[in-house]
């Protein structure tokens, strides 16, 4: 039997997540806006920009999960675009100062770094705990 690794383990863990972030909200779109958008009323983001990012975040967060799960080549831009996404929420829930979702978040944006860190190190040969941790 093949042994799992910690990257495999994050890949399909992320992947998931990322997938049905976006699966379950794509049906009910108007919906998932309205709500997001209530938060930001106390925000100094244009409501035309927070609206627009909303209907477009569910398509990201499933092609995002779709290129993790995926795996191969697509598996890399899957972590950095995953991680570039999660730095653009930090940013706007910052805006509103809603600091626990801001620490749920920044979990994923760990969790996505950690995962390219092993990521990158398993593509040059080493399986060993990546040195940048």
């Amino acid at each position: 039997m093949k042994k799992i690794k910690p990257l495999h383990v994050m890949q399909i863990g992320l992947g998931v997540d990322m997938l049905m972030h976006g699966l379950v909200r794509i049906p009910n779109l108007p919906a998932f806006v309205a709500h997001s958008t209530a938060s930001f009323k106390t925000s100094f983001l244009p409501d035309s920009l927070v609206t627009t990012f909303l209907y477009v975040l569910p398509f990201i967060e499933f092609i995002i999960g779709i290129l993790i799960l995926v795996g191969g080549k697509t598996r890399r831009l899957g972590f950095v675009a995953g991680g570039f996404i999660i730095t653009v929420l930090l940013f706007g829930t910052a805006t509103h100062q809603a600091w626990d979702l801001a620490s749920q978040q920044l979990i994923y944006l760990v969790a996505f770094s950690v995962a390219l860190m092993f990521h990158d190190s398993e593509s040059t040969g080493n399986t060993s705990l990546p040195a940048q941790l």
